[in-house]
């Protein structure tokens, strides 16, 4: 096998379903996608993936270490979003109102 070559070795990595959201897992593959072939597969308890480096010269438990990362980083990302949601929404709102790109309770000319 050459250096280029994908890895044959594999491990598996498995996240709790009430800890990890799917989207976290699909955006830290697609975020390693260069270096690593991720296989989801949703399980009763969870979701399992199947990790393969792209090359055979990776190690492929950096790459392990790395996705854990991203997961754990892209999972955080969206839970903070979700919960400042409304308070963006407010400062937005706010910001937008000071335009004066709409009339406010102006009478018709």
């Amino acid at each position: 096998m050459t250096e280029d070559a994908p890895a044959t070795e594999s491990t598996r990595v498995h996240f709790a379903a009430d800890i990890f959201d799917i989207d976290a897992i699909k955006r830290a593959a697609y975020r390693l996608s260069d270096k690593l072939i991720v296989e989801i597969a949703p399980v009763t308890d969870g979701i399992d993936c199947v990790l393969r480096a792209t090359t055979a010269k990776q190690n492929l438990s950096s790459l392990e270490t790395e996705f854990r990362n991203h997961v754990l980083d892209y999972d955080l990302r969206a839970r903070i979003a979700k919960e400042t949601e409304p308070l963006r929404n407010l400062v937005l709102s706010l910001a937008f109102s000071k335009t004066g790109l709409q009339p406010h309770n102006r009478p018709p000319r």
